[in-house]
């Protein structure tokens, strides 16, 4: 069995595992040279808090602690205004927010937060790799970094092995609302239809035929008469 924490080391022993399988939106964590750390921030927003869970895969037979905090410049230590805090999963038995005040080699700028206000919080090996750090925090707390729910937020996060400096770390931007409601895409609703055709001029389909003879016209009697009287002369001339 591969040495982790104290905390880790005892979830192993009993069976427990953990996944971010329920959470309803996700964001890739990418190191600070833009590259893919395999990293990922799942997060479900309320109306009053949010529900974190960062999916770590690194392994390591000295073990794995993993922090993410929210951050008013994307650094670990604030410019100005409240002390920058992250909660970190494997230094303690249960995941802690902790103050960020100095980079000291030895620790002494992070120290634990005098308000613990998380609730959920649980650091267990994944189970699939790596570790899975969760909890679910207030998104407004005095003295600390306001998380928004609409609006930008400088998410800072890192890894490493124990006692020692982060092998991982960078800051993602993301706005919650916009990742989970990305907008839909433009569609054009009017129904297409077949452009109208201006319809075919009428024409006069009927054949041209001969026109009817008035049996009573003048000329036609005239005719008929005739035709009879040459009958007559032919049956005469044949009789004698």
């Amino acid at each position: 069995m591969k040495l982790l924490t104290a905390a880790t080391t005892l979830s192993l022993v009993y069976g427990a595992a953990a996944s971010c399988s329920d959470y309803d939106n996700e964001v890739k964590l990418m190191d600070q040279t833009g590259a893919d750390t395999g990293g990922t921030l799942y997060y479900t927003l309320g109306d009053e808090d949010i529900m974190v869970c960062v999916h770590n895969p690194t392994e390591s037979e000295k073990g794995i602690w993993t922090a993410i905090g929210f951050s008013s410049n994307g650094k670990m230590l604030a410019d100005d205004g409240p002390t920058h805090n992250s909660i970190i999963g494997g230094w303690t038995d249960t995941p802690m927010k902790f103050d960020m005040t100095s980079q000291a080699f030895d620790g002494s700028g992070v120290t634990p937060s005098a308000t613990q206000t998380l609730t959920d919080a649980s650091y267990l090996p994944s189970d699939d790799e790596g570790m899975v750090l969760k909890f679910t925090k207030k998104l407004e707390e005095d003295g600390e970094v306001p998380i928004k729910t609409n609006g930008e937020n400088k998410i800072i996060f890192s890894w490493g092995e124990p006692m020692s400096f982060h092998s991982v770390y960078s800051h993602v931007k993301v706005n919650f609302m916009a990742a989970q409601d990305p907008p839909e895409p433009e569609t054009n609703d009017e129904v297409e239809t077949i452009d109208e055709v201006d319809p075919v001029p009428e024409t006069n389909d009927e054949v041209d035929t001969e026109p009817e003879v008035d049996p009573m016209d003048s000329g036609a009697v005239t005719n008929v008469l005739a035709a009879g009287t040459a009958a007559m002369a032919f049956v005469t001339a044949a009789m004698l």
